[in-house]
C-alpha cells in the first residue's frame, strides 16, 4: 500500500509564518509587524493567563511584600 501526501510549493516562514514559495524562500525578508502578530499568535496561551498568574502572585505573600515594599521606596509626589 503506497501513502502519497499532497507536496505545497507553499510553505510558512518560522520566524513571520508568511507563506512562501520555495523559490523565494532565500530571498524573504520578514516584515516587522507580521512578525510580532505571529509571535503574539504562537504565545496566546501564554498571554490569556498572565492576569490569572499576576493575581496568583499578588495573592502570595511574597507577592503582597512586593507590593507594600514598592509603596514605601515610590517618592513622595
Amino acid at each position: 500500500m503506497s501513502t502519497s501526501f499532497a507536496h505545497s510549493d507553499h510553505m510558512p516562514c518560522e520566524e513571520c509564518g508568511a507563506s512562501l514559495a520555495s523559490v523565494d524562500r532565500q530571498h524573504h525578508v520578514c516584515d516587522p509587524e507580521l512578525r510580532l502578530d505571529f509571535r503574539m499568535f504562537q504565545i496566546r496561551d501564554e498571554v490569556a493567563a498572565f492576569d490569572d498568574l499576576l493575581a496568583a502572585y499578588l495573592s502570595s505573600s511574597a507577592g503582597q511584600f512586593a507590593q507594600w515594599l514598592a509603596e514605601h521606596q515610590r517618592p513622595p509626589l
